[in-house]
């Protein structure tokens, strides 16, 4: 009987190459298939351009299509035809590999992947390799620190309703609000309403050449409205200080 080949996800980080780890680079480099999802966003084709150095020619590339949409039922169909795809890879005895910009297991296309790959075929071997998030990327490209000593962090989609997010912004010291491009004037005059623009910063990009960076969002300035685009809310322990705010914060 044929032996089944391996599955990779592999996380590549937040768009730099050079942020990919070892481990990703050591399993893209051997790897013979690369599952590189496709969607129906402007940039399409944002994952093979981070892999692209690293490539072999023999090595093949195969595109799996998931569009951008809240329609379950075409999401569903484009899970089902992905891990068709991919098992059918597997069954011939190959590896493969599916790479997904930042971290696998962090609002990833690649979970849903898995998991229906867990359900429907659980016999096959699967590896899930690591990237560095967004998130913790854009902290340290502005040398700015997420949460220190007993502080809270918070990681919640910018398109939950106001009052999830009006209590999140409250409980925890630290916030990161993703998937903000959409909702970007909605959350902008929230942490307007909390007074948090000072302490928020506005991440855009970053990772790739055209990274743009924004810290103190009290100054009113146009943002780009960008997919690949997140916020950073952070109360300055002297502030919370100064104001009282890091108390009320953490309940005492």
């Amino acid at each position: 009987m044929r032996k089944k080949g391996k599955l990779y996800g592999i996380g590549l980080g937040p768009g730099n190459p050079n942020l990919l780890t070892l481990k990703a680079v050591q399993v893209l480099q051997e790897i013979p298939v690369i599952f590189v999802p496709r969607s129906n966003f402007r940039d399409t084709g944002l994952a093979h351009s981070i892999i692209a150095t690293f490539l072999r020619p023999e090595q093949e590339i195969r595109e799996l299509f998931f569009p951008m949409t809240d329609n379950q039922a075409k999401l569903k169909k484009a899970w089902q035809e992905a891990v068709l795809a991919v098992a059918g890879v597997l069954d011939e005895g190959l590896n493969a590999a599916f790479v997904t910009i930042g971290d696998s297991t962090l609002y990833s296309t690649y979970s849903y992947l898995l998991e229906e790959l867990k359900e429907t075929r659980p016999e096959l071997e699967i590896e899930t390799i690591p990237g560095i998030s967004s998130f913790s990327a854009a902290a340290s490209m502005m040398n700015r620190a997420l949460v220190v000593g007993e502080e809270s962090l918070a990681i919640v989609p910018a398109t939950k309703n106001k009052d999830f997010l009006y209590q999140v912004l409250s409980a925890f010291d630290s916030v990161i609000l993703l998937k903000v491009a959409s909702v970007l004037s909605k959350i902008l005059d929230i942490l307007d309403e909390l007074d948090r623009l000072e302490d928020s910063a506005f991440v855009c990009r970053c990772g790739f050449p055209d990274q743009f960076w924004k810290e103190n969002l009290s100054k009113k300035e146009d943002l780009p409205k960008d997919y690949l685009s997140l916020i950073m809310v952070r109360l300055p322990v002297k502030r919370g200080a100064k104001t009282g705010e890091k108390n009320l914060i953490k309940g005492d």
